[in-house]
């Protein structure tokens, strides 16, 4: 596998996170602290791993290439049952329904599952060391906003529910 499908790959994966945060998620009113600070440190993040995909070697490129794919899968098949349901991260607003479809069925947030897999690909593909600093940062800042989601939605109308989906549903892996 050469090095330029990987990166092509990787590409399209971080292009379709940046049109999923421009034209697919809800905003309310200027972005959050927390929604810039996580967009800039992606921002970092996207330039140290397209740099390192495109000039350090390539360790596990099938591994990487799973990954992505993965990501790039899991992303828009939430994309596909989201549309106009969800706020971006870091909003702070509770979605007036529990979505339950798709890959929602089994695991409660595919989106930062998806975002995850990506920047962990990066450092699988080369093992620089960087990268799983990065891959570490960005998974930090989701888990931020995933106890913020669940803090507002144990407080909604949906409270109940959610917390039987909870139940039932791993939060980034399915539950077996």
């Amino acid at each position: 596998m050469s090095n330029a499908l990987l990166f092509l790959v990787a590409v399209f994966c971080f292009a379709s996170f940046a049109w999923g945060m421009i034209w697919h998620f809800g905003r309310n009113g200027k972005p959050s602290r927390a929604m810039i600070v996580t967009a800039s440190l992606a921002q970092v993040s996207l330039i140290l791993q397209l740099l390192a995909l495109y000039q350090r070697p390539i360790l596990f490129p099938g591994i990487a290439l799973l990954l992505y794919i993965t990501s790039v899968i899991l992303f828009w098949w939430a994309v596909c049952v989201t549309r106009r349901k969800l706020a971006a991260c870091g909003q702070g607003a509770v979605s007036s329904q529990l979505v339950t479809l798709g890959p929602y069925r089994v695991i409660r947030h595919p989106f930062y599952t998806s975002y995850n897999l990506a920047w962990f690909a990066g450092f699988a593909a080369t093992g620089w060391w960087p990268l799983a600093v990065c891959a570490a940062v960005m998974a930090y800042r989701y888990e931020a906003a995933v106890r913020e989601e669940e803090q507002g939605f144990s407080t909604s109308a949906l409270a109940g529910d959610y917390e039987h989906y909870k139940r039932e549903t791993g939060k980034y892996l399915p539950r077996f």
